[in-house]
């Protein structure tokens, strides 16, 4: 075996004879970091091959992988906090290239630790929402549970309860300087970083992939893989697969990114709290096609927005009857609701006591030096330490998690003092604590080379409890713990920012964690087999949400694209040789804006005048105008936020191209040349090109396929038709000239030349764009388009009449298939041509009632009462008659 010291063959930064390698690590930067040995000055084992390889690469190569890790990011669009309405921040995913190893004796020291905790949770939530024994015991003092705001009464189902509990834990770690591991928190709510961990290790592997198999680091699927299985443990199902939910806040969330990838990952419905609906004990997820049973709900919100029957929030709506629905079992739930009070610092400080007397052994990984005021031993202590400010103490509230409403004692003068020791000695049981702890520190990454920074690790850990009653010898036997074989770790440049579990603040960043192994590591698959057959399907359904949403996105791709093409022409004349009056085809131009609220109506007025400068301000202001609703900036940034919302049904080449088009939207910069202006514009256009081309080819032809194809047929019918009665609105017939642009603004300049090789005429380039239905930028090509669409969206139920939408479409595809272009030719006396004229109107005006119409159908009607026909029939659940909101 090769030494673990010795450069991995095969991964050389450059040919001999290249410039010298400077290495990443240099004496100083090593001297002063924990991983070193202070002993024998030595690295520490996980350190020394990873450094030596890493100066083997030297300062130049890492830093291009670097950048490479970080273009990566921008790619999959890693951020945290990817779109809040409020702050509108965004913050991309800082991620450092330096891994953290961990020797796989340190490892398993760690595992076995953190399955201990995990245990010891899942047995207290167990007994609190259950006998309460230890409450009765006074093993956990009974005004830590029920004084605590997270306690949820409503979720204690009693003794006889035998549904299995499952839970996904995480536990934030420090190590201090002479090795030894300390628990600061816990997360049992909804517990963030197991997607930024899998992201990370993506990250990582593509980076230094030789130096991942070479070191022989553990994988993370093991971990997903015993979650999904023990997900579809709770959800009862043993013959077919279960269905599975994602349940979020939506794109405002803080870990919207982390959620969505997750979600692709483990192959679950990613929902909103909308998405779902209760009907007689059940949970259902609201669908195109109806309502659908849900039988497992992942949830990554907090307990007091799940319900809001729970009483305990106002700003959030919740799904009314979750918690009856998981009382009846008749859902399972994960994290099991109530778990936040798991996450007090006060029932924390407990954790030593709490494990010697349920578990009957010490704990494996000691707590940080933190305790409870509510015994009268240690408040006393406490507060004569306040007093005399020998020792800089942190405090805060019991029941809530640790980095809110924090008191540092260090910063108090004598008043504020007593004022805290007043609060503390009228409510003791409220307060806990902790003392200063300094975490080690590692090598990071950064432009001006390798720094030391502190770090935290936060590791998880999913675990079952069986709630039956059980023969087992010892009560830990009924609780099945995992740990993930990696985690998150933290680097800031404040230890406080680390330790207090949830703040996140400048200048920190992230690792991925390395648990090395003595054996190369097996692969392991994420499939599952079912005792039946899986049945074969094609295309799937859609929840009303998405669906609006893609319904959205094809819209704004689509207006924004034909609003692109018209501007970018304009300013192409603009700053041509040929003066502007010289222009001919200029007040086709300022009508067709005017009507596509691209510029004032006022220009598009026969009588207006016009100058450079004054068509140079409009442009500009319907390009980069944030107070204008329909500006391109506002378009743009209305697609990019429809598209966040539906993440997690976009593939990576599809949001790579949403990257391209947001870095894009950097250079829109009122003061970039009219040629810089004009190269923005075609990036932009040749981008949402590249997005319509991989949704025609990659994209299935399932439910939300078609709403975003749909968006975009009514938009560009809509676009080509004010296009044209844009062309007609003038005095006289429309020049060649007028012919020409519209053309070349419909991008169908080189087929009407190779139909037709003299000059342009009228009648053909009215059946080229309006009723030639082989011509994908004509109205009669969309509206065929939109018919087949409409045959192939569900139905609730048989109907022996087409709807209103069906037969606005069948009404328009036929007056355009019966259409005579002499006809539509025909002069008139008030219009240039009034049948063409009735013609566009009767088409704008109908394919807006059209998309009214599938909105008030499929995805924000209210229905009836309707049976669900025998849908859930034979399944054990009851069919009844029900009122199906928004779908």
């Amino acid at each position: 075996m090769r030494p673990t010291n010795e450069p991995i063959p095969g991964d050389d930064p450059g040919p001999s004879g290249a410039k010298p390698v400077i290495p990443v690590f240099t004496t100083d930067i090593l001297n002063r970091s924990t991983a070193v040995d202070l002993s024998s000055g030595k690295m520490q084992p996980p350190w020394d091959g990873l450094a030596k390889y890493l100066n083997s690469l030297g300062t130049a190569e890492l830093s291009q992988r670097w950048k490479k890790a970080r273009q990566i990011i921008h790619e999959h669009g890693s951020a945290y906090n990817v779109f809040n309405p409020k702050t509108a921040t965004e913050r991309p995913w800082a991620l450092d290239p330096i891994p953290l190893p961990i020797s796989s004796h340190t490892w398993q020291t760690l595992e076995h630790g953190i399955q201990q905790r995990t245990k010891l949770l899942a047995l207290i939530f167990k007994d609190i929402y259950g006998r309460q024994d230890f409450i009765r015991n006074r093993l956990i003092p009974a005004e830590l549970i029920f004084g605590n705001p997270g306690f949820l009464r409503q979720c204690r189902f009693g003794p006889d309860r035998v549904t299995p509990d499952h839970h996904l834990f995480s536990s934030d770690l420090i190590c201090l300087a002479d090795g030894r591991w300390q628990v600061a928190s816990h997360g049992t709510q909804a517990p963030a970083g197991t997607g930024y961990a899998l992201e990370n290790r993506v990250i990582l592997t593509r980076i230094l992939p030789r130096m991942f198999h070479y070191r022989k680091v553990q994988r993370l699927a093991p971990f997903f893989k015993y979650l999904n299985l023990s997900l579809m443990e709770i959800s009862g199902q043993r013959q077919q697969e279960p269905r599975i939910v994602m349940l979020c806040e939506g794109p405002s969330g803080t870990h919207y990114f982390e959620q969505v990838f997750l979600a692709r990952y483990l192959g679950y419905t990613l929902v909103e709290a909308n998405d779902l609906t209760t009907r007689g004990d059940w949970v259902f997820l609201k669908t195109l096609g109806g309502l659908q049973r849900v039988d497992v709900i992942l949830r990554q919100i907090p307990d007091y927005t799940c319900d809001p029957l729970l009483g305990t929030s106002q700003a959030f709506p919740g799904i009314p009857g979750l918690v009856q629905a998981v009382r009846a079992g008749n859902v399972a739930i994960s994290n099991s609701l109530g778990s936040g009070v798991l996450e007090s610092p006060g029932l924390f400080a407990l954790m030593p006591e709490l494990c010697r007397d349920i578990l009957g052994e010490p704990l494996i990984l000691e707590n940080t030096d933190s305790f409870w005021l509510g015994i009268p031993e240690t408040q006393h202590r406490v507060v004569e330490e306040i007093k005399s400010g020998a020792r800089p103490i942190t405090l805060y509230s019991a029941f809530s998690p640790a980095h809110t409403q924090v008191v540092h004692t260090r910063s108090l003068t004598g008043p504020k003092k007593q004022e805290l020791i007043t609060a503390i000695q009228a409510t003791p049981y409220a307060w806990a604590g902790r003392y200063p702890v300094e975490p080690f520190t590692v090598p990071v990454w950064s432009e001006q080379g390798v720094k030391n920074r502190y770090t935290a690790v936060r590791m998880f850990s999913s675990s079952i409890t069986e709630n039956a009653v059980t023969a087992a010898a010892k009560i830990s036997d009924q609780v099945e713990t995992a740990v993930m074989s990696g985690g998150l770790a933290r680097v800031a440049n404040d230890p406080e920012a680390l330790v207090l579990s949830g703040t996140r603040g400048k200048g920190q960043g992230a690792k991925d964690v390395w648990c090395l192994s003595e054996r190369p590591t097996e692969f392991k698959s994420m499939l599952h087999r079912f005792s039946t057959p899986f049945e074969i399907h094609r295309g799937s359904d859609l929840p009303s949400r998405v669906a609006d949403n893609m319904l959205w996105l094809g819209r704004y791709m689509e207006r924004t694209e034909g609003m692109l093409r018209v501007i970018r022409s304009v300013l192409m004349r603009v700053h041509s040789e040929t003066q502007l009056d010289k222009v001919s085809e200029m007040p086709f131009f300022l009508r067709a804006m005017a009507n596509l609220k691209i510029i004032s109506e006022d220009l598009g007025r026969p009588d207006a005048s016009f100058s450079v400068s004054l068509i140079e301000k409009e442009l500009y202001r319907s390009i980069y105008g944030v107070q204008i609703q329909s500006s391109i900036l506002n378009c743009l940034n209305n697609a990019i936020q429809v598209a966040d919302r539906v993440r997690d049904r976009l593939s990576d080449d599809s949001w790579q191209i949403f990257g391209r088009i947001e870095k894009g939207l950097v250079r829109i910069n009122p003061k970039n040349q009219s040629a810089e202006i004009l190269e923005m514009l075609s990036d932009i256009i040749l981008n949402m090109s590249a997005f319509a081309g991989l949704a025609l080819e990659s994209m299935t032809r399932g439910m939300g396929w078609r709403f975003m194809d749909m968006g975009r047929r009514i938009e560009r019918a809509l676009h080509m038709t004010t296009v044209m009665s844009s062309l007609i609105q003038g005095h006289t017939i429309p020049n060649a000239n007028d012919l020409e642009a519209v053309l070349e603004v419909a991008d169908s300049r080189i087929t009407y030349h190779t139909r037709y090789r003299t000059t342009i005429h009228m009648e053909p380039l009215v059946d080229l764009l309006l009723l030639d239905e082989i011509n994908p930028r004509s109205v009669g090509f969309q509206l065929a388009a939109l018919h087949v669409h409409l045959e192939n969206l569900p139905r609730s139920q048989p109907f022996p009449f087409r709807t209103k939408e069906e037969k606005i479409i069948l009404d328009l595809t036929t007056r355009l298939r019966l259409a005579d272009t002499q006809e539509l030719m025909t002069l008139g006396q008030k219009h240039v041509l009034p049948n063409l004229d009735t013609l566009l109107e009767k088409l704008n005006n109908d394919l807006q009632e059209f998309a009214d119409s599938i909105t008030q159908h499929y995805l924000s009607r209210i229905e009836t009462e309707k049976q669900l026909n025998g849908q859930f029939e034979n399944k054990g659940i009851p069919v009844v008659g029900m009122v199906n909101n928004e779908i």
